[in-house]
């Protein structure tokens, strides 16, 4: 079996966000209340997600176990009804992805040869950006419970797909305006995201080529 390495590390992580993308819209329309499952099947596709994460440093990969581990262990505390653990559940998964984001970024960034994982990774911060957002829209409605107008205020779970969907019509700078924040303090989030996902299109563009043009130039 081929040992998963640099050169194709990128493409499980892809698996797995696009899975991840899938699995809480197909919940949301036909399983809205299955909300053990819809965490279990986040865990996994996280868990997916890490293969062939530096696999050289294991404190990298037992930093991204523990913050899974807590993910799993705070939401399940929280269906016992007697804890709501999920603001520790929404953190720790915020800290895995923007772990990941920074970790996938300095790969792309400072490989100076393109390849097809480089590009692959270069999707796969995009996605990561706006999955990581979605996490922030969840805190800040459990922090707010009018945060946005269009989302109610309901178990994290069954909002998931919402601010997933909604985080990546901001991260694309279309604003459908069916969902829209209603307080200041997740204006600012949604404007940074905004602007966060036009520059990173043109920066990640730019690199790609102009790496891609030093690369040919070599003899």
């Amino acid at each position: 079996m081929k040992k998963v390495s640099k050169d194709d590390n990128f493409f499980f992580l892809l698996f797995a966000l696009l899975g991840l993308l899938f699995v809480s819209a197909f919940m949301q329309q036909l399983f809205a209340e299955g909300q053990k499952m819809i965490l279990a099947l986040i865990i996994i596709c996280l868990a997916v997600s890490i293969v062939g994460v530096q696999r050289d440093k294991t404190i990298y990969r037992s930093w991204y176990g523990v913050l899974l581990s807590v993910a799993a262990i705070s939401g399940s505390f929280t269906f016992l009804e007697e804890y709501d653990l999920s603001l520790v559940t929404l953190f720790a998964l915020l800290f895995f992805l923007l772990s990941h984001t920074f970790d996938a970024l300095k790969q792309v960034m400072l490989n100076e040869y393109v390849s097809k994982n480089q590009i692959v990774g270069s999707i796969c911060v995009y996605l990561l950006v706006g999955v990581s957002w979605s996490i922030i829209y969840l805190i800040l409605i459990e922090l707010f419970p009018s945060a946005f107008n269009g989302i109610e205020q309901k178990p994290w779970l069954d909002n998931l797909f919402e601010v997933i969907y909604f985080s990546f019509i901001t991260l694309t700078t279309v604003g459908y305006g069916d969902i829209s924040p209603a307080l200041p303090i997740p204006r600012f989030f949604v404007f940074i995201e905004s602007i966060l996902g036009s520059f990173y299109l043109a920066i990640m563009v730019a690199t790609l080529v102009s790496s891609r043009l030093n690369q040919t130039r070599k003899p």
